[in-house]
């Protein structure tokens, strides 16, 4: 098993708050479970350990952070690992340029309604945008261009407890297309 579930990305998209990250946790226990430990590229912990100050919050900012994240997958799926990227994946350009560079490429779209993320809301993104401190916030005030072809489409509008299912359905799908 081991050498077949290699050499992959799975890309998970969504706005904030969609799940990405939670899944992303589920789908690892359920690779472990198969004595394959995935890479984890979520995109807070890439900011955080590059630490480039020119990396902001702007579309522009944001255009580059995808391709800092699409191009480490690519690298690290041509070495044959399996990758997991939980990120918001604002530009379909970025999108494509995965699909064109990775053959093991599998795209996540986790559809969330805007009341559910707004409740859900981890990271108190959306908290602080409505008292004016986060100005630049994907799918509110920066343009969103939603994937056009997921080769998954899930609308995660659940609770916590619907996390398990919806990790079990990108897992299966995923090992029916590629293991």
């Amino acid at each position: 098993m081991s050498n077949t579930a290699v050499g992959h990305v799975i890309w998970l998209t969504g706005l904030s708050g969609a799940g990405k990250s939670t899944i992303a946790e589920k789908l690892i226990a359920l690779f472990k479970a198969l004595n394959v430990t995935p890479v984890v590229l979520d995109g807070d912990q890439i900011r955080a350990a590059i630490q480039d100050p020119h990396w902001q919050f702007d579309e522009a900012s944001r255009l580059r952070g995808s391709y800092i994240y699409a191009r480490l997958a690519s690298l690290f799926a041509s070495q044959g690992h399996l990758v997991i990227v939980p990120t918001i994946s604002m530009f379909e350009e970025v999108r494509q340029w995965n699909r064109r560079h990775n053959a093991g490429y599998f795209e996540v779209y986790l559809e969330t309604s805007q009341d559910v993320r707004l409740k859900r809301d981890p990271k108190k993104l959306y908290t602080t945008h409505s008292q004016g401190k986060n100005a630049q916030m994907p799918g509110l005030d920066l343009n969103v261009e939603l994937p056009t072809s997921p080769d998954l489409a899930i609308v995660n509008n659940g609770d916590i407890t619907t996390a398990n299912n919806v990790a079990r359905q990108i897992f299966d799908t995923f090992s029916e297309q590629f293991l």
